[in-house]
């Protein structure tokens, strides 16, 4: 993790009001450190897109303030975007062969001819686009077309990536190889900014998360530390040795239920007798040195035991809800009337 003084961007009560009172995104406070990846979570409608193109000045704040890369975000203008890339979920297509594109591309950023076409074979051969490099990109698929958007980006030198949805379409194959090119450039100090909806990549990538619902910022801090907090019950699946007797089983479930640990599988009044056990706890880190005196004190033996591993799925439905898979859904046809006002000055309720 890069020094804490290290700051390439920070914002403080940043907000987007796309009409008087409504607001996309709304006091958001947040920092991103030279070479560190900064993943953006958050249900359809959560801020994420608006974010984006907040931080990337293309769209205007209508309150807050932030500092990228030392200038101010009102005002940085063109010298603040020529030290930054920016690949939106939206698509930006030319009439050229891919390979022209991305030499094209790079020339406009300044980079030499010979690094450009350097570059471009890296990129065709990362993105494995080498079977379409004379296609024109409109006639790629859509899995194809992702990875030109994102591999035309990278052909110039930044010191801030946004990538927003970078994956969408993609394989797993393809996906994992992405990031980790992403995850070494962040090494030689490229700070990345990364919205997603693939929890297990945010998990693989980012240094810190920052979950944003509702056009506020939630929480932000590692995964690790989300899980811990917000990761809710998990489960510890027991087999004995030799099976545990039913009133043993009785005792056992009172003694869990004392420390707010529930138990799974056979009830406790059953008539047999079993050699499996699972239960359900919030803190099993705290409940395992007890389960193991326990044990050990009734004269059983483990003959395996497993500890289900608290996820950022968990920790993410922990502070959003459930419900989260319907309503986005019910939210990704919505048409409202503060959907297309978005729409219609370039923002978007992602």
């Amino acid at each position: 993790m890069p020094p804490p003084n290290d700051l390439v961007l920070e914002s403080r009560d940043l907000g987007y009001s796309y009409a008087p009172g409504r607001f996309a995104i709304r006091h958001l406070s947040l920092g991103l450190h030279r070479g560190e990846v900064l993943g953006l979570l958050g249900r359809n409608g959560a801020g994420k897109t608006t974010t984006v193109r907040l931080l990337t000045t293309l769209l205007p704040p209508t309150e807050g303030t932030a500092t990228i890369l030392g200038y101010d975000l009102r005002t940085g203008g063109r010298a603040l975007r020529s030290r930054l890339g920016v690949v939106l979920q939206s698509e930006s297509l030319d009439f050229v062969s891919l390979e022209r594109n991305l030499t094209l591309y790079a020339f406009l950023w300044g980079v030499p001819r010979e690094v450009a076409k350097s570059r471009a074979e890296e990129m065709i051969e990362l993105f494995e686009l080498d079977h379409a490099r004379k296609r024109k990109p409109w006639a790629l698929s859509g899995g194809e077309r992702r990875r030109f958007q994102v591999a035309r980006e990278l052909m110039h030198e930044m010191e801030i990536l946004f990538l927003d949805e970078p994956t969408v379409g993609l394989d797993a194959i393809s996906r994992r190889r992405i990031l980790r090119y992403l995850r070494e450039r962040a090494k030689q100090g490229l700070s990345i900014v990364f919205t997603t909806h693939i929890l297990h990549e945010a998990d693989l990538l980012c240094d810190r998360i920052a979950i944003l619902h509702l056009g506020r910022l939630l929480a932000l801090d590692t995964a690790e530390s989300l899980k811990l907090r917000y990761g809710g019950n998990r489960e510890v699946s027991m087999v004995f040795t030799t099976p545990v007797p039913p009133p043993l089983r009785a005792e056992f479930a009172s003694a869990l239920h004392g420390r707010g640990a529930v138990l799974l599988d056979a009830e406790p009044g059953a008539a047999e007798a079993t050699n499996r056990l699972a239960l359900r706890a919030e803190h099993t880190e705290e409940l395992l040195p007890w389960l193991s005196q326990w044990v050990q004190a009734h004269s059983l033996e483990f003959e395996r035991m497993s500890v289900e591993e608290a996820t950022l799925e968990g920790a993410f439905l922990g502070m959003i809800g459930e419900d989260a898979a319907e309503e986005d859904s019910r939210t990704s046809r919505d048409d409202s009337p503060e959907r297309e006002a978005l729409r219609q000055t370039g923002g978007e309720l992602t």
